[in-house]
């Protein structure tokens, strides 16, 4: 299994945003693909461009990647330093003995997730507000502790990095079906009710990098602790979110990249 991605300064972290945590963030965003796709990264390279030589920020940047490295048992194997804009890319290579796809869901698979939702979005625009929320900001946990106990219940599956609505839709398109989910179902920090943009950081605010998956309903017992049961697999074509029951009618794109 291989999975690569690319971070930018002042898209995916800030330029005021500690070396450590960018160091940390670079590497879990691309531990949390492998999580998806219920496997085991064993080894990463490594892309830095940097705008200028600086020895100290270097180090710390190391030391957060570093860390999560030896905490999830990974090797750097290689990798490139070049002068120009703060940009990191990693590349994360794993193993799985069935890996589990975005297009195996069934209809009336019922749909899990992991985690809270909304926190990275709120601290975003509130960065002082909570700080358990920044941390999930700045320094998101990839799940991979889930994947031993998810990976023979999860008919489908994918990492929340774009928003829930986006992602689960994601599902949805590969597995050609629809999904219902229940907005007071999805596990939430409850200070984000606070901004009155909370929904939209729960259903479309992204960097939250929990899982979605879908299950069989026989299964629902053999779910971990920290998951949640947030809706339902049905014959259709798109996502509907309800809030107690009712549809909403607004729309929750999520996170677009070229988003003109």
């Amino acid at each position: 299994m291989v999975s690569t991605d690319t971070l930018n300064t002042g898209v995916h972290f800030r330029p005021t945003d500690s070396a450590y945590s960018i160091g940390h963030k670079s590497l879990a965003v691309s531990l949390s693909d492998m999580a998806a796709m219920g496997a085991q990264p064993k080894w990463v390279l490594l892309n830095l461009s940097l705008p200028e030589s600086d020895e100290t920020w270097c180090q710390q940047f190391i030391d957060g990647f570093a860390a999560l490295l030896h905490q999830h048992q990974v090797q750097l194997i290689g990798g490139d330093t070049t002068q120009g804009s703060l940009s990191v890319t990693v590349t994360v290579m794993g193993e799985a003995a069935k890996p589990i796809r975005r297009d195996q869901a069934q209809a009336n698979d019922l749909i899990a997730v992991s985690g809270v939702f909304g926190s990275a979005a709120f601290a975003l625009n509130n960065p002082d507000a909570c700080q358990s929320c920044l941390q999930q900001l700045q320094m998101p946990e990839p799940r991979l502790d889930l994947v031993e106990r998810i990976k023979n219940l999860a008919t489908s599956m994918i990492d929340v990095s774009d928003g829930l609505v986006a992602d689960l839709g994601h599902i949805c398109q590969a597995s050609e079906l629809g999904a219902v989910i229940e907005l007071s179902q999805i596990p939430i920090n409850e200070i984000i009710k606070t901004d009155q943009q909370w929904m939209q950081y729960v259903l479309a605010g992204g960097d939250d990098y929990q899982l979605c998956f879908t299950i069989n309903q026989a299964d629902e017992d053999l779910l971990p602790q920290d998951c949640h049961i947030i809706g339902q697999m049905i014959t259709g074509d798109s996502v509907t979110v309800l809030n107690n029951h009712q549809p909403l009618q607004q729309t929750f794109q999520g996170y677009q990249h070229f988003n003109s």
